[in-house]
């Protein structure tokens, strides 16, 4: 049975019509779509589509007080899958909604995220700088500067792309919220509150921006392969516009 294609493929589809490696030219992207794209001062959504129902036409409303850049780009390009993926319409979608890829975000929320992520940050250009480094916070930042995208947008698709065995976990307020793992780890990572011996739940208490080390397994994960003595390397960086620690776990060796 032929799969049907994935919100990456359609992602890939678009670039190759517009004739471009990477979503450089949002604005030729937009006009080929016949798509417009306002700002407005509001805190009920992060972004919003509305369009026919041909997809002939649309407009994207994004809000003026997202603080960063990437994020605001990585919003419209969230908009853009709404727009190009079967299935999908008119949306409205909130600020845990965008660049979220588990806990409560409904199917079409992740596949438009999906969408986002490969548009802006193609596994094709960014495998082969992945796979010559460790998968780390600097890392993702690199990956952030270099294609104008958010930390966050940048370190799942680097975990996603990784041969590395690990996981990139978004904690909020305290709480984990959601996790993506590679096929390479071994563990699952349980929602709920934050270990105290986190190092993610330490920069949460003192407002300290970043930092790293070695830490028991068993603060993050749960397995049945786990021993009270293993240990995974924690890399972690606190994000006061959202009270949220973005963090990832590799093997400590």
């Amino acid at each position: 049975m032929i799969e049907p294609p994935r919100p990456e493929d359609y992602a890939r589809q678009l670039l190759k019509a517009l004739k471009l490696d990477r979503m450089d030219k949002l604005d030729a992207c937009l006009k080929a779509l016949r798509l417009r794209v306002l700002e407005r001062s509001v805190t009920s959504f992060e972004g919003l589509l509305v369009c026919r129902k041909d997809r002939s036409k649309g407009v994207i409303a994004v809000s003026s007080l997202i603080g960063e850049e990437g994020r605001k780009l990585f919003t419209i390009c969230h908009e853009v899958g709404h727009y190009v993926l079967p299935g999908h319409g008119d949306s409205e979608c909130r600020s845990s909604e965008i660049e979220s890829w588990g806990g409560t975000s409904s199917r079409n929320e992740i596949e438009a995220n999906t969408f986002a992520s490969e548009l802006l940050l193609p596994a094709r250009i960014l495998y082969p700088v992945v796979v010559k480094n460790k998968a780390t916070i600097g890392l993702a930042k690199q990956i952030s500067d270099d294609f104008s995208t958010s930390l966050t947008a940048a370190a799942y698709k680097m975990v996603s792309l990784t041969e590395e065995a690990c996981v990139l976990v978004w904690s909020a307020n305290g709480k984990i919220k959601w996790f993506k793992k590679n096929d390479n780890f071994w563990g699952f990572v349980p929602s709920g509150n934050l270990d105290e011996q986190s190092i993610a739940f330490k920069l949460m208490k003192s407002g300290e921006r970043e930092a790293e080390g070695s830490v028991f397994a068993e603060c993050w994960i749960q397995s049945d392969r786990l021993s009270g003595k293993d240990k995974l390397w924690e890399d972690s960086v606190f994000l006061p516009n959202y009270n949220a620690v973005l963090t990832i776990l590799t093997s400590d060796q």
